[in-house]
């Protein structure tokens, strides 16, 4: 009987890793994982985005979960409103590897992100953006204090934590969580989690200059989204269900530094499938059925 559940408990450890499936992955490690994706912005003229960067010659690090046979600093670049003449961008990159332009049931999309942000702190407000759920046709992004278009479940993060804490405008603040145009969350880079999970950013709080590990968990129609590790935000979704994925970036206001020190990287992007407890459960009771009636023999 003990051989039989050694066997039963190695068929378990073998058998549930085959439940996560990896639905899609990229290192970005060239530009010809650009045909994996639809990019769409508001002013294509006024953004760059570059598939496969040398974001090391930028003078950004090695992100964190790069696997040994990827690239070592090659990702996703984007960078908007460089110039003399102010312009109000947003990027979204839609995932559409294979045609397949939705994800459904529950899903885990994980992915590095850096920020960079330089000082001094003035024009330098911007956003990384990301978000599920999508109908991948229009740009998810604010213009000055509204969404107009926007779908999906999905988040701004800006680099510089410039905004204040005590705006009445909804979309005023450093982390905002979106449904569709409403909001649904919002923190600022001096309340809780920010000051402990970016201490030394641009300033304390900020999430910019460092690689921040995103994910976002839909289970059961709830999105958590987690900085390294943290959550950040749950949201009961009720309103859309299945979509594309995205990663994006903006510049909601027309100020412009007019250099291209100020921009974001993503790198080592996963879409899993979240396994079901109930599946697992009901193969181990199978298993344990079956050696109760070993046993019995």
């Amino acid at each position: 009987m003990n051989k039989l559940m050694l066997i039963a408990g190695a068929m378990v450890a073998v058998t549930a890793p085959a439940y996560a499936i990896t639905l899609y992955s990229s290192t970005f490690d060239t530009s010809s994982s650009s045909s994996d994706f639809n990019v769409i912005s508001v002013n294509s003229a006024a953004d760059t985005v570059i598939f496969g960067d040398n974001y090391g010659a930028r003078g950004v690090g090695e992100a964190p979960n790069t696997p040994g046979s990827a690239s070592a600093t090659r990702g996703l670049y984007m960078q908007t409103n460089k110039g003399a003449t102010g312009v109000i961008n947003g990027i979204n990159a839609y995932l559409t590897a294979g045609g397949v332009n939705t994800f459904t049931g529950d899903i885990t999309v994980a992915f590095d992100l850096w920020m960079n942000v330089p000082s001094p702190l003035t024009n330098t407000t911007e956003h990384a953006m990301f978000g599920i759920n999508t109908d991948g046709v229009g740009t998810n992004s604010r213009t000055g204090s509204t969404q107009t278009g926007a779908d999906g479940v999905w988040y701004h993060i800006s680099g510089d934590g410039a905004y204040s804490g005590t705006s009445t405008v909804l979309n005023n603040r450093d982390f905002v969580g979106y449904m569709d145009n409403g909001v649904s969350a919002r923190i600022d880079h001096l309340q809780a989690p920010f000051p402990t999970l970016f201490p030394n950013g641009p300033q304390v709080g900020a999430a910019g200059n460092g690689w921040i590990r995103v994910e976002i968990e839909e289970i059961a129609g709830n999105v958590e989204l987690r900085f390294n590790g943290t959550v950040i935000s749950n949201y009961a979704n009720t309103g859309a269900a299945d979509g594309f994925m995205f990663l994006g970036y903006q510049d909601p206001f027309s100020g412009s530094i007019g250099a291209n020190t100020l921009f974001a990287v993503y790198d080592n992007l996963t879409v899993t499938a979240v396994p079901e407890p109930a599946s697992m459960i009901a193969l181990g009771a199978g298993l344990l059925a079956l050696a109760r009636r070993r046993r019995k023999a």
